[in-house]
């Protein structure tokens, strides 16, 4: 019995594991913060909301060389080992088990957060590097300046806001993913459709939001270079504007 139960656990340890390792995230290869590899893009996550349901994406582009004081060191590929001072109740699921250099990956971070404050994320990582053509696991403590805030209540009005907004999309230009944010007052329903220059839709898609920031992320991977319109409407009242597909 105590044999079957070790090896349930294991078996269910394993299954948690490979079920973290295939998230569905997409990386955000137009984030300028990652033009610079080994950085972090965006370095400002949007606020989370105590007991609300939290979904970010955190995109990272490995560095190719790691130093010692002997010298550089070829980095042949890094694994996340752990993510720490997570607020309680994210976790973080890595689109990929090894990140090679020079290749944008993302960490979704999601979860149910129960406790409020700032939380300065700090990634562990095991960096794979190139010792005289042996490849040797090297443990890196990465203090990122990537900071999760916890609020009371998501919905406090930002100052000087009392109507729905919307706010440029970023990045823009954008050659696959770009982030349209909007405020509400109010609970409402929150429409977006895309158009091409001809008027034809291309896009749909709507929020049931509680009051406050939220944001729309547009995938435009499949859409051709070009310009295209928006708009973001509530039934009441809309926003037009306009999308640059760069590539």
């Amino acid at each position: 019995m105590k044999r079957t139960a070790t090896l349930l656990i294991t078996i269910i340890s394993g299954f948690i594991i490979l079920t973290q390792l295939s998230a569905q995230c997409d990386p955000d290869t137009d984030c300028t913060d990652t033009g610079d590899p080994g950085q972090f893009c965006p370095l400002s996550l949007p606020h989370a909301g105590l007991d609300v349901q939290y979904d970010e994406v955190v995109t990272i582009i490995p560095p190719g060389s790691y130093t010692l004081p002997q010298g550089n060191l070829t980095i042949l590929y890094i694994g996340i080992d752990s993510v720490n001072n997570l607020p309680p109740g994210i976790d973080y699921f890595p689109n990929a088990d090894r990140f090679y250099p020079d290749t944008a990956y993302c960490i979704e971070l999601k979860g149910t957060p129960t406790q409020t404050g700032a939380f300065a994320l700090s990634i562990h990582i095991l960096a794979t590097v190139d010792i005289f053509g042996n490849p040797t696991g090297v443990p890196v403590v990465n203090d990122t300046s990537v900071v999760i805030t916890v609020v009371d209540n998501l919905g406090t009005q930002p100052v000087g806001l009392s109507q729905f907004q919307v706010y440029q999309n970023v990045p823009n230009p954008f050659s696959e993913m770009t982030r349209l944010g909007y405020y509400t007052p109010d609970e409402k329903r929150i429409e977006l459709s895309v158009y091409n220059v001809l008027g034809m839709l291309v896009h749909h898609e709507y929020d049931m939001a509680a009051p406050g920031e939220h944001y729309f992320r547009f995938d435009g991977r499949e859409l051709q270079p070009g310009t295209y319109l928006y708009k973001v409407e509530t039934g009441e009242t809309y926003f037009t504007g306009k999308l640059m597909k760069s590539r």
